[in-house]
């Protein structure tokens, strides 16, 4: 179903050229991410949230991870429970081994793939879809993503203009499907990067229940409807899938 490759382990560091060039032997990589691999990780997540694409990351990615739980009230600038570790009250919300805190899916989802390269959720770095990959996920942290920060509590940055948030709540959303449309038309089969699988279908393993709904990507974008069936059925996924159910 994947397409795995090792290029990260059959990496040998050029030789020097001059005495200022610093090399690192290979198993000094391999030391540390070994290291962070029996490390204990700690995710803040709701189900049904970006969360839940970060827990799916992980599964595929063969990590074990601490699922902590958060209510949906407990988000925002006001969380007790995150408020210690993500100032903005966020999920994902990740405590690495070493009790750095990571934020941002895409950013915790790119350490996973530089953890287990042999995970599939990224391109190899010399893959000649890597560029398509960085384009497309990043697409998805920075242009779609926002949408929902802005629109989902329009309030929070109209606060007293009714009228204001509805505006902001309706441009946004409107926006939001304008850009899922433009993914749909770069949307390989049977995953977005044609037949690599990538972090990238985890996504709309979750995003496709969110506002428009499912019954408009089943109309208006049905490839990415299907990558996100599909991404559902991956066998690392499948228990993480039914509780979206």
């Amino acid at each position: 179903m994947r397409r795995l490759t090792n290029s990260f382990r059959d990496f040998t560091p050029a030789p020097a050229t001059n005495s200022s060039t610093i090399q690192i032997p290979v198993e000094s990589w391999f030391t540390f991410t070994r290291s962070e691999q029996d490390g204990h990780y700690r995710l803040f997540t709701i189900s049904g949230s970006g969360g839940t694409i970060v827990e799916a990351a992980f599964a595929v990615a063969d990590i074990p991870v601490e699922i902590i739980d958060v209510d949906w009230d407990d988000l925002g600038w006001n969380s007790t429970k995150l408020i210690q570790y993500n100032p903005l009250g966020q999920v994902p919300t990740l405590i690495l081994p070493d009790d750095r805190v990571m934020t941002e899916s895409a950013a915790i989802i790119l350490h996973l793939a530089d953890i287990r390269p042999q995970s599939g959720l990224a391109p190899d770095l010399d893959h000649a879809d890597r560029p398509d990959f960085l384009r497309w996920l990043i697409f998805l942290a920075s242009a779609i993503y926002p949408t929902f920060t802005y629109g989902d509590v329009p309030n929070r940055w109209v606060s007293g203009d009714e009228t204001a948030g509805k505006k902001l709540l309706d441009g946004t959303d409107a926006h939001r499907k304008t850009l899922y449309r433009y993914m749909e038309k770069h949307a390989g089969t049977p995953w977005f990067l044609g037949e690599l699988f990538s972090c990238i279908d985890l996504y709309f393993l979750v995003m496709r229940d969110w506002r428009p709904g499912i019954e408009w990507f089943e109309q208006e974008c049905p490839r990415l409807n299907a990558i996100g069936l599909r991404s559902a059925a991956v066998s690392e996924v499948k228990e993480i899938a039914k509780k979206l159910c």
